[in-house]
């Protein structure tokens, strides 16, 4: 994605998809600038004049979440694998269930691969870039977020912000939301951090926003916010379903 600030000057960030048209960003990539350009990867579409902004009501949660008409129903419905039945398509990224209080340094080590759009030079137009890496350490930091940081190896660059950071099961670990550094140094020269995920899950119940298969996880987590089985869009059939899920997990616990 590309803003421009009241100077003109252009910026970049990232965004990925949560299901139902939610694209989830860092607030830093758009808060205060004008969106100029959405480009979709590969089979997806999106109208620019669809957006529609949404921000935490904690200003220093360093997240945005954009209401948009995305779709991969092309990709979902028409692309193929040929020879590849192991192949399992999907059209959102799944959020974790590890709230900060779940967190600790045995998260340290864990393998990540982590997704953006930095510039690359001699590129005539955007490239999604992954980068594999791990989890190097986790902090409460003392100034800015007041959750979780994961800081991790892949070296951070301009672009990436906003960009998902996944688990090697394809789950959401983080959000990339800063580059960590020390005397105004570059970006490239910082630790890279991606925001936990507590504040997005926040940031979904404040708004009764439950997309996709997300609202599912939600469900699970409800007691923790509050919620009831009434503020969720599911007929009967679906409720009894998510019920009997949530009722052997119980067990397993």
């Amino acid at each position: 994605m590309e803003t421009r600030d009241k100077n003109d000057e252009v910026g970049i960030g990232t965004a990925f998809h949560i299901g139902d048209g939610y694209l989830v960003t860092a607030r830093h990539v758009i808060e205060g600038r004008r969106l100029t350009k959405l480009i979709p990867a590969r089979e997806g579409k999106v109208s620019l004049d669809s957006v529609e902004v949404i921000y935490p009501s904690d200003p220093t949660v360093d997240l945005a979440l954009l209401k948009t008409d995305f779709s991969l129903d092309y990709y979902m419905t028409h692309v193929k694998y040929w020879g590849r039945d192991d192949v399992r398509k999907v059209d959102h990224v799944e959020i974790g269930g590890h709230l900060d209080d779940w967190i600790d340094d045995g998260l340290a080590l864990m393998k990540v691969v982590a997704f953006g759009y930095p510039p690359i030079p001699t590129s005539p137009r955007p490239e999604l870039v992954a980068v594999r890496g791990e989890v190097n350490a986790i902090i409460d930091p003392y100034v800015g977020s007041k959750h979780p940081l994961f800081v991790i190896s892949p070296m951070a660059r301009g672009g990436f912000s906003g960009g998902p950071v996944l688990t090697e099961d394809g789950w959401l670990l983080g959000v990339v939301t800063s580059s960590l550094l020390t005397n105004h140094a570059v970006p490239e020269l910082g630790y890279g951090a991606a925001l936990t995920v507590e504040p997005l899950w926040d940031l979904l119940v404040e708004n009764r926003i439950f997309p996709a298969s997300n609202a599912e996880m939600l469900f699970e987590l409800r007691h923790g916010w509050g919620l009831e089985e009434s503020d969720f869009p599911f007929d009967e059939d679906k409720l009894k379903q998510l019920r009997e899920r949530y009722a052997k997990i119980s067990e397993v616990d």
